[in-house]
């Protein structure tokens, strides 16, 4: 088997991996705890992600997981205020609806993105608005507004 067919076959194995588990999760009813635990960690290991897969720009954290998790098909859009991120597959969304309909944006996707973004430029949080998810529309979008300070 060549590489690219050994990492798609890991890349699908770590989709429905996960698939599996945040649907074992929300059964169990602790799915929003365990959200939320994964958020205060993903802040102490956002910098260190970072620097391992080579992000240095709102863009790379995109393009980056993308081509490493080979899940969603980021395309990232320079905007006068910022960014727009759209994605129009899924396979994690595809395969936990598949497996009973939990929904994994938050705690495996866009909250570890957004603390990546957050850990590599000076864009706060509350400036990573999500406008849909594959898990109830036809895209994913996400607005990432740039938000420059003035001292006058």
């Amino acid at each position: 088997m060549d590489i690219m067919k050994k990492l798609a076959l890991l890349q699908n194995t770590y989709a429905a991996s996960v698939a599996e588990t945040v649907n074992t999760y929300e059964k169990l009813k602790v799915l929003d705890s365990i959200v939320e635990r994964r958020k205060e960690r993903q802040i102490q290991t956002a910098p260190f992600l970072n620097q391992q897969l080579g992000i240095e720009t709102v863009g790379d954290v995109f393009s980056k997981l993308s081509e490493v998790y080979g899940c969603a098909n980021w395309a990232v859009e320079k905007t006068n205020d910022g960014y727009i991120a759209t994605a129009t597959a899924c396979k994690l969304c595809v395969l936990s609806k598949k497996m009973g309909g939990a929904n994994p944006c938050n705690g495996w996707c866009l909250d570890p993105m957004f603390t990546m973004i957050t850990a590599v430029s000076n864009i706060d949080s509350k400036n990573l608005i999500v406008e849909s998810t594959l898990m109830d529309g036809d895209y994913c979008k996400v607005l990432i507004k740039e938000v420059i300070l003035s001292y006058e």
